[in-house]
């Protein structure tokens, strides 16, 4: 369970870093890398990884409570992120559109209002939230671990399911967030290139 918990914590702080790294150089970026860029993270996100992401996402529900309050705590926690993802992932590419004035698919729509920077801002600081929360989760899946050791004969059915349904959320939100972070980032350095914000 250590190894775990310092596998999500580098991971969230490895992301961390590259969305600051690329924060940096955004503004230094001309128009031409910055839709270099976007082409890259359309393709990432119509990548056969996201997909399967988007489908395992459908999938989750929310387990049945098991009567150990580390574990169901954890779980319900791991719901209102999956929920909270699954509504960053469809605020994204509607950003995308507004600011880029075309779907992720290429469909041209012209009819949208731009994005103010506050708005992308107020997105962005959403998501690192949730990624923060996602390391802060991982930490407690250890003590729930541990908790369920401590558990009655019939609770540890219920109460592993829980615990699985909280490491599959965490681990399918992770590279979720991290990739719609990089993508508003590329937003907003777009948005500031253009002049018109």
């Amino acid at each position: 369970m250590m190894f775990t918990k310092m596998i999500y914590k580098t991971a969230v702080c490895l992301g961390l870093i590259l969305v600051m790294q690329q924060n940096c150089f955004a503004q230094t970026k001309t128009k031409d890398e910055l839709k270099a860029e976007r082409e890259e993270l359309k393709t990432e996100m119509k990548s056969k990884d996201a997909e399967e992401r988007k489908v395992k996402f459908e999938k989750l529900s929310e387990p049945k409570t098991s009567g150990i309050s580390s574990v169901d705590e954890l779980a319900s926690n791991s719901t209102k992120m999956l929920v909270s993802t699954k509504e960053i992932n469809v605020l994204v590419p509607e950003m995308y559109k507004r600011t880029i004035g075309e779907s992720v698919d290429g469909v041209a729509d012209v009819t949208v209002k731009k994005p103010t920077l506050d708005e992308l801002g107020a997105l962005g600081m959403n998501i690192a939230t949730q990624v923060k929360t996602v390391a802060d989760m991982s930490a407690t899946i250890a003590s729930a671990a541990n908790d369920l050791k401590s558990a009655s004969m019939m609770q540890i059915p219920k109460a592993t399911k829980s615990l699985n349904f909280s490491k599959d959320v965490l681990a399918l939100v992770l590279p979720e967030l991290n990739l719609n972070l990089k993508v508003l980032y590329n937003l907003i350095a777009t948005l500031k290139s253009s002049g018109n914000y």
